[in-house]
C-alpha cells in the first residue's frame, strides 16, 4: 500500500530544489519485495498541474503497478515544458513526462537528455474554430490566434505548408493572455490550442458547437514523451525500462478500469473540476491509444515520429538539427509491449 496522499507539491523555480511527495513502497508481495530487491528511487515531473494525463501515475501507484517493477515514484508538477526540461537536464528531476516539443529543442542545445518512451504518438495541437469554418480552406479571409513563438505556431507554419492555404489572406493573431475571452465573444474566428487541457473544456462548455480541426491529421507530431536525465538514465537502465513498463501496464489499467481510475483521479485533483478532468482524461487517452501506440503498445515510440517533430521545429527556426539517434533511444520501450 501506498501511505502518502499524492498531492502535487509546490513547484520552485528552476534549478531551485523541488518539495517532492514521496510515496513509499510498502507491499510485502510486490515482485520487487518477493525477489529481495530494494525498490530505486524514481524523482518524476509531471510537465504542467494536474490534469487527465495524471490517471496514469495515480492508478499504477494505487494498484501497486511501478513497485512491481521495482520502481519508488514519487513525483511533481512542472511550470510547462519550456521550464521543466532544463530542471530535468539539471537532474532536480530524474525524468519527466514532457511535450516532445521543448525536449527536442533542448536537444538542440545539448541538453543531456534522452527520451525514453512516449505517453502519446499523437501530437495534440488543435484548432478550435468558429463553426462556420469546418476545412482548413475555411480559414482564409478569416482571423486566427495562435503563439507564434511556441510550438503551435511552428506547427501553424507547417499546417499552412501541408495544407496549401493562402496564409496571407488569414489575419494571424499572437496569442495573449486576452486571447481566449476575444474568441468566446466570437471576436477571433479560430484559436489554436494544446486539446488535451482542461482549459479547452471551458472553452467547449461555453462554445459547444465550435469546429474541433486537429492538426495532427496534416502534420504529423509527438505529444508528452518520457525524458531522463543522461547521467541518471546511464546508472539506472534497468529502472528506466522498469519505469516505462509500469506506465504503459498502469495505462492499460486504466482503459480497462476506466471509470474506477476517474473516481481516484477526481479524489486526488480536487482542486479542478470533475468535468474538466474527465474531458482531459478522455483526450489524453484518445492520443495514448491512437496513432502508433495501437499496433506498438503503450508507451511505445519511433524514432522516425520524434524526427517528424523535431523537423517542424527546425523548419520554423525554433530548433536546431540534431541526429535523432543522440537524444532518442528504443532501448528502454515497455518489456513485453503493452497493446491498448
Amino acid at each position: 500500500m501506498h501511505l502518502s496522499t499524492r498531492k502535487p507539491g509546490a513547484f520552485v523555480a528552476a534549478l531551485g530544489l523541488t518539495s517532492m511527495l514521496a510515496l513509499s513502497a510498502c507491499s510485502s508481495d510486490s515482485e520487487a519485495a518477493a525477489d529481495g530487491d530494494a525498490l530505486t528511487p524514481v524523482n518524476m515531473a509531471f510537465e504542467w498541474t494536474c490534469a487527465g494525463d495524471w490517471s496514469v501515475v495515480y492508478s499504477g501507484l494505487e494498484q501497486g503497478i511501478f513497485e512491481e517493477h521495482g520502481i519508488d515514484l514519487s513525483y511533481d508538477r512542472g511550470q510547462g515544458g519550456s521550464d521543466t526540461v532544463p530542471l530535468v537536464a539539471a537532474g532536480e528531476f530524474d525524468l519527466g513526462i514532457l511535450s516532445a516539443a521543448p525536449v527536442a529543442i533542448g536537444a538542440g542545445q545539448d541538453l543531456p537528455l534522452t527520451v525514453i518512451g512516449a505517453a502519446s504518438t499523437v501530437g495534440p495541437v488543435t484548432i478550435l474554430a468558429d463553426p462556420s469554418i469546418t476545412s482548413p480552406e475555411d480559414l482564409e479571409g478569416k482571423s486566427l490566434a495562435v503563439q507564434t513563438d511556441q510550438f503551435e505556431g511552428a506547427v501553424w507554419q507547417a499546417f499552412v505548408s501541408a495544407t496549401g492555404i493562402d496564409e496571407s489572406t488569414i489575419d494571424v493573431i499572437p496569442s495573449d493572455d486576452a486571447t481566449q475571452a476575444e474568441f468566446l465573444a466570437g471576436d477571433i474566428d479560430a484559436f489554436v490550442i494544446f486539446y488535451p487541457t482542461t482549459s479547452t473544456e471551458a472553452i467547449l462548455t461555453e462554445r459547444p458547437d465550435l469546429t474541433v480541426m486537429p492538426m495532427q491529421d496534416h502534420v504529423p507530431t509527438y505529444g508528452h514523451v518520457f525524458t531522463a536525465n543522461d547521467a541518471w538514465l546511464a546508472e539506472n537502465e534497468e529502472a528506466a525500462q522498469g519505469f516505462t513498463t509500469a506506465w504503459a501496464e498502469s495505462a492499460k489499467w486504466v482503459v480497462d478500469n476506466y471509470d474506477a481510475a476517474y473516481e481516484t483521479l477526481v479524489e486526488e485533483c480536487q482542486e479542478v473540476s470533475p468535468e474538466a478532468l474527465k474531458f482531459s482524461m478522455d483526450a489524453y487517452f484518445e492520443g495514448y491509444t491512437a496513432g502508433t501506440s495501437a499496433e506498438d503498445g503503450l508507451g511505445s515510440l519511433r524514432t522516425e515520429g520524434l524526427a517528424e517533430t523535431q523537423s517542424v521545429l527546425v523548419e520554423s527556426g525554433l530548433a536546431e538539427p540534431v541526429d535523432v539517434e543522440e537524444w532518442v533511444s528504443d532501448d528502454y520501450l515497455p518489456e513485453p509491449a503493452v497493446l491498448p
